[in-house]
């Protein structure tokens, strides 16, 4: 039977970077076939990533984002810059169309917001919401403006290029109420000229902290469906990692503690035994000092199995007295079978038409899954760059193997 070459382009959770996997057969193709990715209706996408948002911040226990449509303007005029220029992150460049303002501050001074005082997050070439917020929440620094004690609105634009469906772009900008009425109040033609005390700043903002926990952990306790690990992120808090497990954070909030000394910080696993690689950041080892003095993290540097509970301890010294917290979480089990892939050797059996997850342990710290290669007798879609979903088309009569990146992957396919 002839085979057909497919090339997929996917863009994943990672932040700031696409990602291009071409997938061929062995075989000269005659006919190059495109799978197309999703078509995302933005409006409802908009919605649906608030909503999970909110999820996420109040199981953290923090107060709950609400939507703000000059916020929200301003995001959605970046991300439609960004997609229309096939670019990503921040910045945005005078002479081309489309601007709004070089920096995230002057594009909702752009949009009509009071303050130039704003926290961006943004994503692109997912495919959905999800994996856009999942991803975000998976790089530390980005997670931390999620989970910021201050922030109580948010704007999110989200873009896709209606001819070419594989490029998107998530932007999330985040303000504070009370800090727009400080800069209301001043009327002034030029937001960014206006100098506020720091006191005056920082009594505004303490009502929001006052609102929310006052210790915030993520995963937060009983969280389930966590991704188990960490890829990219820029700048990067693990550069010679390319791969490793979910970060472990814990944020004091401000409004009640001053200082802090750590005593213990410790991940175990399902069978209650310490992890023992792992690497802890405060405020003066983050190498990129983006964590604030009562930020902790805590990265495991082998990534998290599926579908396994976790367990953290934490313990500080604070405030002369000493505070504990234990909790668990769950990563992210699959409703179809997961196969785990330890060598060339393996031989799974799978059904025609039976979709199947199959991951790829990875062998060191830079293992990601490359190119793969397949006949078009197969459907593959990536879950994270060590795992896959794989679903037969047909029944094939001869044991099949595929290459996987540098992995070889052996399967019978039964009718």
């Amino acid at each position: 039977m002839k085979k057909n070459k497919r090339t997929f382009l996917l863009g994943l959770v990672a932040l700031f970077s696409v990602y291009l996997y071409t997938l061929s057969a062995t075989t000269i193709p005659n006919q190059i076939l495109i799978k197309d990715a999703p078509t995302i209706d933005s409006k409802k996408e908009e919605q649906a990533a608030l909503d999970y948002l909110n999820r996420l911040r109040t199981g953290a226990g923090l107060i709950e984002f609400s939507s703000n449509t000059l916020l929200k303007n301003a995001a959605k005029n970046h991300a439609d810059y960004l997609t229309q220029h096939n670019t990503f992150g921040h910045f945005e460049e005078n002479n081309k169309g489309g601007f709004t303002g070089t920096y995230a501050s002057d594009r909702i001074l752009h949009a009509g917001y009071a303050t130039p005082l704003v926290i961006e997050n943004v994503s692109s070439n997912n495919r959905n919401y999800k994996e856009s917020i999942d991803g975000l929440f998976s790089a530390i620094y980005h997670r931390m403006a999620f989970l910021d004690f201050q922030s109580d609105e948010i704007g999110i634009g989200i873009t896709q290029n209606p001819n070419d469906t594989f490029k998107t772009s998530f932007v999330y900008n985040m303000s504070a109420q009370a800090l727009a009425q400080l800069y209301k109040e001043k009327n002034a033609t030029h937001p960014k000229s206006i100098q506020i005390p720091k006191k005056v700043l920082n009594k505004a903002l303490t009502v929001h902290k006052n609102r929310n926990a006052k210790i915030v952990t993520y995963p937060f306790t009983n969280q389930h469906d966590v991704p188990p690990a960490f890829f990219d992120e820029l700048p990067d808090p693990l550069p010679l990692h390319r791969v490793s497990g979910f970060p472990i954070s814990v944020g004091l909030n401000q409004a009640h503690f001053k200082h802090v000394k750590l005593l213990k910080f410790e991940l175990f696993n399902s069978d209650g035994l310490v992890i023992k690689d792992t690497l802890i950041y405060d405020h003066k080892s983050d190498p990129h000092q983006r964590l604030n003095t009562l930020d902790y993290v805590l990265f495991p540097l082998k990534r998290l199995d599926w579908n396994r509970q976790y367990h953290v301890k934490f313990s500080a010294l604070v405030d002369n007295k000493k505070i504990e917290k234990k909790w668990s979480f769950h990563t992210t089990n699959f409703t179809i079978p997961l196969h785990h892939v330890h060598n060339s050797h393996q031989t799974f059996t799978i059904k025609k038409n039976q979709s199947q997850v199959f991951y790829f342990p990875p062998q060191s710290k830079i293992d990601l899954l490359g190119d793969l290669k397949f006949p078009s007798d197969f459907d593959i879609d990536f879950i994270d760059k060590n795992t896959i979903k794989l679903t037969a088309l047909q029944a094939i009569s001869v044991p099949v193997t595929l290459n996987i990146g540098q992995h070889k992957l052996k399967l019978h396919i039964q009718p």
